[in-house]
């Protein structure tokens, strides 16, 4: 059952304009946060929305499919269809430009119904829809882009178990049963050099690799909010290379946080982070063998 809320989280004054016979008006409000932290939010009215403390600004034009809900553990999804044009940017960036760069890439969606009695009046309460992650971009044109957003229960649709034997650890970096902080081990730092997309010279002097596969979240410049896997650092120049391309160029001076990174070996655990008692490896497992007879 979808509940309405005003401002103060309560469902009164929403129901009582739908029942009440009068004429009103509703609209979409999507609110977009990218894996980086960053928070998008876009009306789909014609006039931009103000609701509880923040604002759903004129954005991209936005078709979307249906809405389905099911009973059961069967993942629900919608399609988003943003029809952008050039004045359609995020942190500057063309938006499609952005989607087509991997911008899109893990961010959460948030799809809410704003009830209002006319455009001119203040929002009287709004019911959330959907949310979910986006999952695949479906297709991507000179003019528009189709996601496809999933429910989270998407989450559920692993094909292994969660434990199995092998050399490295089991944990991910920071999580519940690795136990490490990632905020004693996060600095800031920022862009050196001639930055290119995949890769620039930083202020950092950790030794070598201590960054390499550990994350990187920019916080200000064209790719603020965005996040990416760091491939390889280098200390002598502070060299960080990336996973995957940015979605827009960097420039020198443009700063970040970044978290060391763990090979999940069991040298790399007890030497950089001092958790061996919570590494989950088996090292010493032998290798299987072939005899030849």
């Amino acid at each position: 059952m979808k509940t309405p809320v005003d401002a103060a989280g309560r469902p009164g004054a929403t129901i009582a304009l739908l029942n009440s016979g009068i004429d009103f008006v509703f609209c979409d409000l999507w609110t977009l946060t990218l894996n980086g932290g960053a928070v998008v939010r876009w009306s789909g009215a014609q006039i931009p929305i103000t609701f509880n403390g923040n604002t759903w600004a004129l954005g991209p034009a936005i078709d979307r499919g249906k809405i389905s809900s099911k009973r059961g553990v069967e993942v629900s999804t919608v399609d988003m269809t943003l029809i952008a044009g050039p004045a359609d940017l995020i942190n500057g960036t063309p938006l499609l430009a952005f989607i087509r760069a991997s911008g899109f890439d893990g961010a959460r969606v948030r799809l809410d119904r704003a009830y209002l009695p006319s455009w001119s009046a203040p929002v009287v309460g709004t019911v959330n829809k959907f949310q979910g992650r986006v999952t695949s971009i479906k297709n991507i044109s000179r003019a528009e882009a189709t996601v496809t957003i999933s429910a989270d229960l998407v989450l559920l649709n692993v094909g292994a178990s969660t434990d199995y034997y092998q050399a490295p650890c089991l944990n991910s970096l920071y999580d519940g049963a690795c136990t490490v902080s990632k905020a004693a081990y996060t600095t800031t730092g920022s862009v050196a050099g001639s930055p290119s997309l995949t890769g620039f010279n930083s202020s950092l002097t950790a030794v070598d690799s201590y960054y390499t596969q550990g994350q990187i979240t920019f916080t200000s410049g064209a790719n603020s909010g965005v996040t990416r896997t760091v491939k390889a650092y280098v200390q002598a120049s502070g060299a960080i290379s990336l996973v995957l391309p940015l979605p827009a160029q960097p420039a020198a001076g443009d700063a970040f946080t970044i978290a060391a990174g763990c090979d999940l070996t069991i040298a790399t655990c007890q030497g950089r982070f001092g958790n061996l008692i919570h590494f989950r490896g088996q090292p010493f497992t032998p290798p299987p063998e072939t005899i030849y007879g």
